[in-house]
């Protein structure tokens, strides 16, 4: 069963360049710790970091701000 928190939509700024899109996420079931990129806009790329994942601009190779959840669900 998933629940609204189970999914949600972070909005991707990069501090250098202005750039900005939703990425979309998800907790698979039973893993309360870890996440699930679903989607990446056009423009950022997810980089493996020392736990877990981060979104980095793609133009500028720097790490992008994060504000979540913006929308607690997704369909």
């Amino acid at each position: 069963m998933i629940i609204a928190h189970d999914k949600w939509t972070e909005l991707l700024t990069c501090s250098n360049c202005g750039m900005s899109g939703s990425a979309r996420l998800s907790r698979p079931e039973k893993r309360a710790y870890d996440s699930k990129v679903e989607a990446v806009p056009a423009g950022f790329k997810v980089v493996p970091v020392e736990f877990g994942e981060a979104f980095y601009c793609e133009a500028c190779n720097r790490p992008a701000d994060a504000q979540w959840p913006v929308v607690a669900s997704f369909a």
